[in-house]
C-alpha cells in the first residue's frame, strides 16, 4: 500500500475503502456518493472535498485495487531477477492468487467496465485496462540491461495473458471451479511462455 502520510491522505485512503465496500454491497448503479459517505464515516462534503465526483471516485477505487496487486506481484519478485519464463509463472500464479481472495471485488470491477461503457465514460473503461496492461508488462519486462523483447514485444506478451485472465475470472465467476481454474492457469502459464518463444524468434528474425 503506499505510505499515507498526512490527516489528508487518510481521509482519502478511508473514503475509498468506504466506496469500495459499498460498492461489493449494493453494486455500481446502487452506490451513491452518500451511501459511501456513511460506510467510510465521514461527512458527504468531506467526501465531495476529496473527490469532485462520483467517476473520480470510482477511477481512485480502480487504482487503489490495482496498486493492491502490484504490492504483492513486487513481493513475489523482491530480491530476484528471474528470466522470461520465470516472470511468467509468477505474474499469473501472482495475479490470480490475489484475484481470488476476493469474488466480491472482481463483480465489482466487471460492473465498473460495463457502467462505464453504457454511460458513455468509455475513458474510464479504457483506463482500467491501460492500467493492468501497463502492470502486466511492467512485470514482464527484464530490470537487466539486456531484455529478452522489445516494448512491443512485451506488450504483446502482456495483453496475450490479460485476455486470459479475463476470461478465467469470468468463467469462475459464473461456475466457480478451484480444480479446474488452476488446470487453466498452468495451461495459460505454458501457452505465454510458447508465445514469449515466438515473439522472440520473430524479433532475431528482424534484426538478421
Amino acid at each position: 500500500m503506499r505510505k499515507l502520510r498526512t490527516k489528508s491522505d487518510v481521509t482519502r485512503a478511508q473514503i475509498i475503502q468506504g466506496a469500495l465496500q459499498a460498492l461489493e454491497k449494493t453494486g455500481v448503479i446502487g452506490t451513491t456518493t452518500r451511501s459511501i459517505a456513511a460506510e467510510a464515516n465521514v461527512q458527504l462534503a468531506t467526501l465531495h472535498y476529496h473527490f469532485e465526483s462520483k467517476s473520480t471516485l470510482l477511477v481512485a477505487v480502480l487504482e487503489a485495487l490495482i496498486d493492491e496487486i502490484a504490492e504483492r506481484l513486487r513481493e513475489d519478485r523482491a530480491g530476484t531477477e528471474p528470466d522470461l519464463d520465470d516472470r511468467i509463472e509468477l505474474l499469473i500464479h501472482g495475479t490470480w492468487r490475489s484475484i481470488m481472495r476476493s469474488r466480491a471485488r472482481q463483480i465489482v470491477q466487471y460492473e465498473l467496465t460495463l457502467y462505464a461503457l453504457r454511460e458513455g465514460a468509455q475513458w474510464l473503461a479504457d483506463q482500467q485496462y491501460e492500467a493492468y496492461l501497463r502492470l502486466y508488462r511492467d512485470q514482464l519486462t527484464s530490470k537487466s540491461e539486456k531484455s529478452e523483447l522489445s516494448t512491443a514485444g512485451y506488450t504483446s506478451l502482456a495483453r496475450f495473458i490479460l485476455a486470459g485472465i479475463d476470461g478465467l475470472i469470468l468463467q469462475e465467476l459464473v461456475k466457480p471451479s478451484r480444480t479446474r481454474s488452476n488446470q487453466v492457469i498452468e495451461a495459460l502459464i505454458f501457452g505465454a511462455k510458447q508465445y514469449s518463444q515466438q515473439l522472440r524468434q520473430e524479433a532475431l528474425m528482424v534484426i538478421r
